[in-house]
């Protein structure tokens, strides 16, 4: 089963805009496990966040399960649109390409 999200956009763009938490363990640092949820995880499980520098210059590869991926979503896409300090574009229209990708990666991710 292909666990690739497709949202439209490049999804290493938009899962990189989405919060990690700031304290990982190894195996969540190492996609072993889910970085919010802290299951175990698996090639069919996972959701790649895409790998990403950290302070002192080492890098971490972060997974997600699709079910804790959707929350995250859901969480980003509220403080895009509707926060402290909303998206303008998303105030007047669905065409905010943030906001739409968004959108469907929850979509995506709730099958």
């Amino acid at each position: 089963m292909d666990q690739t999200v497709r949202i439209g956009v490049p999804t290493h763009e938009v899962l990189a805009g989405l919060p990690i938490p700031a304290r990982l363990s190894d195996s969540q640092q190492q996609g072993h496990v889910c970085v919010w949820g802290g299951e175990a995880l698996t090639s069919e499980t996972a959701v790649d966040l895409g790998s990403r520098k950290v302070d002192g210059g080492g890098m971490i590869f972060p997974r997600s399960c699709r079910v804790c991926l959707g929350h995250a979503a859901l969480n980003a896409l509220w403080v895009h649109a509707s926060g402290p300090g909303a998206c303008p574009e998303c105030q007047v229209s669905p065409d905010c390409t943030t906001g739409r990708a968004l959108n469907r990666l929850i979509r995506q991710t709730h099958r």
